[in-house]
């Protein structure tokens, strides 16, 4: 079995990695793309993504001598969500579980050591959304899926609801083919988003993004801004994509779901302070809310619940 095998053998069957492929370290085309994208100002308060547009396109850049990627992948597609109910929250289907840094950077440093093992002396490093790279490409340029229309990794056995890691080393390993776009002409995903935040295929303003809203948007949200009931990210543009509705359910064992988490009454929200928020957000990618903008973003929806409660109550209804 050659050195590639036996990584991604090990990756998979002993460390729980549901996706896993090969790349080189070389520099990515979509450096130039970030970079426009970056200029036309669609990055919003994510200032961090200006500073290091110009290093997130070349993985040699976190790691000296680079070689090759070993990209991997967990999925945490759970059964589709019953409808939004009234009075409660939504939060992102990726946040519902253990959080996916800690769990995936240890799997990953243990793939480090076994290559260490393999290869005395290999240098590595571990990235789980934790460095500057474009992750999304070089998962496609490894074979893990192709980037859709509405921006997100899509494997067509298991859908987009995917969280990424990577292995950089200045090993030389064998490379996978690249995966191509599948999307041909559907838009559900475009259509889907209700702020209009897709400016066309591929082309994500997250200015107007709910998940870029209610997590990284610095500052109060102007009143009235459609959240859809969204305390935590947002799943619209991936819960229509035909490739997640025909997906069969796949949770990682690294990632399991947490109950409690799919929708959680306003009231309880608002009853948190500072100390039980942590303790409720504890181990799960909610941590990353700071209480100032949980209540910045539960005051809109309890605004517009409260809307909605007037507009159905009999009270409201002309003539009574």
């Amino acid at each position: 079995m050659d050195l590639a095998t036996r990584l991604k053998a090990f990756a998979q069957q002993e460390l729980g990695f549901d996706l896993v492929g090969i790349t080189s370290a070389a520099p990515l085309p979509g450096g130039k793309h970030l970079a426009r994208w970056v200029e036309a100002g669609f990055h919003g308060t994510m200032h961090y993504m200006a500073q290091t547009a110009e290093l997130r396109a070349d993985p040699r850049a976190l790691l000296p001598g680079a070689a090759s990627v070993v990209c991997v992948a967990c999925a945490y597609h759970d059964p589709p969500d019953p409808p939004p109910q009234p009075g409660r929250a939504r939060i992102a289907r990726y946040a519902r579980r253990r959080d996916y840094h800690r769990a995936m950077r240890k799997k990953l440093l243990a793939l480090g050591r076994f290559l260490q093992q393999l290869v005395p002396g290999a240098r590595y490093r571990v990235v789980v959304d934790s460095a500057p790279l474009l992750e999304k490409e070089l998962a496609q340029r490894a074979g893990l899926g192709f980037i859709g229309k509405n921006t997100c990794l899509i494997n067509r056995r298991l859908g987009s609801e995917l969280l990424l890691g990577e292995l950089l080393t200045d090993v030389v390993l064998p490379v996978d083919s690249p995966e191509v776009e599948h999307c041909g002409r559907c838009t559900a995903c475009l259509a889907a988003c209700p702020t209009e935040a897709f400016l066309g295929p591929y082309q994500l303003d997250a200015r107007r993004c709910i998940a870029y809203l209610t997590i990284e948007h610095k500052g109060q949200l102007p009143e009235g801004t459609p959240l859809l009931g969204y305390l935590f990210g947002c799943d619209l543009c991936q819960a229509v994509c035909p490739w997640n509705c025909h997906a069969p359910p796949r949770v990682s064992p690294l990632l399991p779901t947490r109950a409690g988490l799919a929708s959680v009454p306003l009231d309880t929200l608002a009853r948190m302070d500072e100390a039980s928020w942590r303790e409720f957000a504890r181990g799960t990618p909610l941590g990353r809310l700071t209480f100032p903008r949980l209540q910045r973003n539960l005051r809109l929806l309890l605004t517009r619940a409260e809307a909605q409660r007037k507009k159905a109550s009999p009270e409201s209804t002309p003539g009574r």
